[in-house]
């Protein structure tokens, strides 16, 4: 039995379509929920046997086997699935737009402006060495 696409209006893997590849949904909260707005139908939850297409993503996000006959998805590249059918009418799909994360998961970096200001102070122009200038400058004195 091959698992049909679950996105609205694609055919693929229907009785007397195409039969193409097709990818599980991740396990990460996140991008599980962005693929899941893709698929954009109401009232309906992602089950162990829903699958996407491969007619779904773009192909930098697709690493093909070399049988050509497996494919699997660059996890690493965060792959969200941008491509619909050419039967539905692409006006009347949300706009995919990728959230923040939430502040829990973000990596706060320390404020560098105020770093640089107290290490960028010059006291005597006579004290600069070649160490101090910017590589790829020439220092002269």
């Amino acid at each position: 039995m091959v698992n049909k696409c679950c996105v609205v209006g694609c055919t693929s893997n229907y009785n007397g379509g195409e039969v193409v590849p097709v990818f599980g949904f991740p396990k990460d909260d996140d991008l599980r929920k962005l693929w899941v707005r893709f698929v954009n139908r109401n009232f309906w939850t992602v089950s162990k046997s829903s699958v996407i297409c491969l007619k779904h993503f773009d192909e930098n996000l697709i690493h093909k086997g070399a049988s050509a006959k497996r494919f699997r998805l660059l996890y690493n590249l965060k792959p969200v699935p941008t491509i619909y059918p050419a039967s539905i009418e692409t006006a009347s799909l949300p706009v995919m737009s990728v959230p923040r994360k939430s502040p829990t998961k973000r990596i706060f970096q320390e404020d560098e402006y105020q770093k640089f200001l107290s290490n960028d102070v010059i006291e005597d122009l006579n004290s600069l060495t070649v160490a101090d200038s910017p590589t790829g400058f020439i220092f002269q004195i």
